[in-house]
């Protein structure tokens, strides 16, 4: 898995650990133009400890307010749904009926950003920076008059962790020479590096929610129906099913660290050497043979002169 290969100035700037405790957000949207168009749904899956703890799913009627003219709107949702196919499912007669003040939901989800974030956790998207980061940086200033943005180190792109893996583990010539670009640079940000992944060309390689969705068996566990999808909530529940996939694969593909061996004890400390210098052994006195013993004298040798 791509994330056990994330080096550790990298990974220290989340943390180490990958997150137990995150906020998956969706949005669905008129278009891509963050100055003109207009989010009409915003979803989110709350998630503590692995656990999801709130959800929610708010659809925006932006019909009565004084900020579009119908006929625009009415264009913008009946193209929208030429562009996705039949799974679109807001209609101008959706959001009528459905929808609440835009403004309103609105200020609602920016604070709730804010709260988030001063708590230090991160955010979750499909391809979120260049799809819901702008669209909600739009409407906010545009509308409310706040900034927003998802944390330089506190966001995580389920499309970029899949597409990054993809390649990384794929035999294909066409991949492989790509591989060293799908590992984070110790400089990189999260946001900078998923940046990268995500606007890497990659031919035949498919990364949208679903194909996501196939690789982990998700839509047949939970027993997904097509109908369900780009609805804004139920996409941001999907993104914690596949969070929670990424972190089964991380951790059975974890590398095992073996323990520290014990160190060796010390060589003893040197004894302190005396300072006298040892007594030579006495030498054994040279017997020379008695003439008792065998019966004649030594000769002497005479000097000469």
């Amino acid at each position: 898995m791509i994330i056990n290969e994330w080096g550790e100035v990298f990974t220290a700037k989340y943390g180490n650990d990958f997150p137990r405790s995150y906020m998956c957000v969706d949005t669905e949207f008129t278009g891509s133009n963050e100055r003109d168009d207009l989010i009409v749904e915003i979803g989110h899956t709350m998630v503590e400890d692995c656990k999801v703890v709130d959800e929610l799913n708010v659809v925006l009627n932006w019909y009565p307010t004084k900020y579009v003219e119908e006929n625009w709107l009415d264009y913008k949702l009946n193209n929208m749904r030429h562009i996705v196919g039949a799974g679109w499912r807001l209609t101008p007669a959706v959001v009528k009926q459905e929808g609440m003040d835009p403004i309103k939901a609105l200020r609602f989800y920016h604070k709730l950003f804010a709260t988030w974030s001063k708590r230090g956790l991160p955010f979750v998207a499909q391809n979120g920076q260049n799809a819901d980061e702008r669209l909600l940086r739009g409407n906010f200033n545009r509308f409310i008059n706040k900034p927003f943005e998802f944390p330089a180190n506190g966001y995580f792109d389920t499309g970029g962790i899949y597409k990054a893996n993809k390649i990384w583990t794929s035999d294909s010539p066409d991949h492989t020479h790509l591989a060293a670009i799908m590992l984070p640079h110790r400089s990189d940000t999260l946001k900078a590096y998923f940046h990268r992944v995500i606007f890497t060309r990659v031919t035949g390689l498919k990364w949208n929610m679903k194909a996501m969705l196939d690789e982990y068996g998700i839509r047949e566990k939970y027993n997904m129906k097509d109908e369900q999808f780009h609805t804004a909530g139920f996409d941001a529940k999907c993104l914690h099913y596949v969070m929670e996939e990424y972190r089964r694969e991380a951790a059975a593909g974890a590398k095992v660290i073996a323990p520290a061996a014990a160190p060796l004890a010390p060589p003893p400390p040197p004894t302190v050497e005396s300072k006298e210098k040892p007594k030579p052994e006495a030498k054994a006195k040279r017997k020379t043979p008695s003439s008792s013993r065998t019966g004649k004298k030594r000769k002497r040798k005479q000097r000469v002169i």
